[in-house]
């Protein structure tokens, strides 16, 4: 999955721990295994991280639209990958 994630410039943790939050917290999210943060934008409060990242989710039909109801989560393709890589 890759998507634009905005991380508050005061949350706890370092910036992959920010991006593990906001992705984590979406309904139907069952755990963030892998984040690779490919790109940083500053902003005034936040930073605009472009990420890829692997999810393990229980309805993959829905994961896009549940992640993008997240605050800061945008831009989000899904690729669809079942069994080991």
């Amino acid at each position: 999955m890759d998507c634009t994630v905005s991380v508050p410039r005061n949350a706890a943790g370092d910036l992959e721990t920010g991006v593990r939050d906001r992705l984590g917290g979406a309904d139907g999210v069952d755990a963030v295994e892998e984040v690779d943060l490919q790109g940083i934008r500053p902003g005034l409060n936040d930073l605009t991280v472009t990420v890829s990242a692997s999810l393990v989710v229980d309805d993959s039909a829905e994961t896009a639209a549940r992640l993008e109801d997240r605050f800061g989560v945008s831009e989000v393709e899904v690729e669809l990958r079942t069994g080991p890589p």
